[in-house]
């Protein structure tokens, strides 16, 4: 699909992959607090993260792709439909997230 056909998809909360992208990235617009979420899946699940971002972060290449995917929130238990608008293990990134930005750790953001 290209990005025009998942956009929607996107705005209504629902995750958006695109196949070229690099261990099992995907996107999602957080609603809560109007935030978009890449995450990112590595081999060890210890070591997949969150990057949470108020801006779009999209390359020309990412645009133009026609290989773009609308994805399902079953990610073996860990986000379901009940917790997906701020799922457990995203809260606590985000209230890490809040405290490091009011200790001035954060600069940007």
């Amino acid at each position: 699909m290209k990005f025009s056909e998942v956009i929607d998809a996107l705005i209504e909360g629902k995750p958006i992959s695109r196949t070229g992208w690099p261990d099992g990235r995907f996107l999602y617009l957080e609603k809560e607090h109007n935030w978009f979420v890449y995450q990112i899946k590595k081999d060890d699940e210890v070591d997949d993260y969150e990057m949470i971002t108020y801006t779009l972060d999209l390359s020309p290449e990412d645009v133009a792709a026609d290989d773009w995917d609308i994805d399902e929130w079953d990610l073996e238990g860990r986000v379901d439909e009940e917790t997906r608008d701020c799922p457990e293990f995203a809260k606590e990134i985000i209230e890490d997230y809040i405290q490091a930005k009011e200790n001035g750790e954060i600069l940007n953001g």
